[in-house]
């Protein structure tokens, strides 16, 4: 069954009749099209593709034949309230999360019916990957494991962070890569206990702990893997750190299955760090799903009662930052399954790497 036709019986379920799409990403998702400035609009009467007319031939290149394509004549919106109002439906529902306020209320105004939101009904089937899905994202993994041990070989002090950023988007891109899946992040010294410290011009020094965290984009899918290393030699302290970060980790990629509760994955994750009384220094939640998005949900959450399943893409990352000092982060992808996952970041963590300068 392709993804439109589940989306329909999807609607079905839930006795929606019509449906406004306008998230690129979920566009992208049920008909494959790669441009720009595109609609979709399901209704009784059919399913309908709206675009200007810089993407008219491309999408009938690339989006399924039961699609109709519609280039639009007064605006994309206003070409979509025309089908509506044309058509049989009492009620539409769209993607309310998506439109800014102005927006939806000349789409509530102009169809004059009926207008309720859609509640991330795409997102909901996008949340668990099919078998190209899952191919792509292993692809973009492969990726940035590779990045990684390429990387190792150019850091050293005297460099930069944005330096060392641009040659990894580079290697990527060379490897396949379409870009990045966020902005890199090379967080060093200090700037380590940034959780989301992105590459700045701060130059690397002897005894700097790096955290490297970065993700490829391809076929538009993501991937992010964080690794931390040092230029040179670290105390004890932060060996100890490192080791409870890591271990953090591998509960949650021993521990994730299908079936089991978010606010139970990140209890796992973050018993250690809570034992060592460390746990005000992890800041932030300790993974989320990716996919067309890098954030997607299913996100880890103390507070979150979602539930995994089969062919979820997760990340796992647990991380602690100390202020003034440093911070230590590592994260993996991870296919959920109904028994162990299948990790698809595979690049060196075991051990705390230290390029050796003195």
């Amino acid at each position: 069954m392709n993804r439109l036709n589940k989306l329909m019986k999807k609607m079905e379920e839930k006795d929606m009749q019509s449906l406004f799409i306008t998230n690129p990403k979920n566009v992208q998702y049920l008909t494959g099209f790669t441009g720009e400035e595109s609609y979709m609009l399901i209704l009784k009467e059919g399913c309908f593709f709206v675009t200007d007319g810089r993407y008219v031939d491309q999408a009938k290149q690339e989006i399924p034949k039961e699609i109709s394509v519609i280039r639009w004549s007064s605006g994309l919106l206003e070409e979509c309230i025309a089908l509506v109002k044309s058509a049989s439906a009492k009620e539409v529902y769209f993607e309310a999360n998506h439109l800014t306020y102005i927006e939806a209320k000349k789409w509530i105004d102009g169809i004059d019916i009926q207008a309720r939101d859609a509640e991330n009904i795409v997102e909901s089937l996008r949340a668990v990957k099919d078998e190209l899905e899952i191919s792509y994202i292993k692809k973009a993994a492969d990726i940035v494991d590779q990045t990684f041990l390429h990387i190792l070989n150019l850091i050293q002090p005297g460099i930069s962070e944005r330096r060392i950023a641009a040659e990894m988007e580079y290697y990527m891109k060379k490897l396949g890569s379409e870009g990045t899946s966020f902005e890199t992040i090379v967080a060093s010294g200090i700037r380590s206990s940034f959780p989301h410290g992105e590459a700045s011009e701060k130059i690397i020094v002897l005894g700097d702990i790096v955290t490297l965290d970065f993700g490829a984009l391809y076929k538009g899918y993501a991937s992010d893997m964080t690794r931390t290393i040092s230029v040179g030699n670290v105390t004890d302290k932060w060996e100890e750190i490192y080791q409870l970060v890591l271990t953090a980790e591998e509960i949650g990629l021993d521990t994730i299955r299908a079936g089991m509760k978010s606010c139970e994955l990140d209890k796992a994750i973050r018993k250690p760090i809570r034992e060592k009384n460390l746990n005000q220094y992890f800041s932030h939640g300790a993974g989320h799903s990716i996919g067309l998005d890098i954030h997607e949900s299913p996100f880890i959450s103390g507070k979150s009662n979602e539930v995994f399943q089969k062919n979820m893409v997760q990340t796992i990352e647990p991380g602690i930052y100390l202020p003034n000092e440093a911070g230590i982060r590592i994260e993996d992808d991870v296919l959920v399954q109904d028994e162990k996952g299948i990790l698809l970041t595979k690049a060196p963590k075991r051990e705390f790497i230290h390029l050796p300068f003195k």
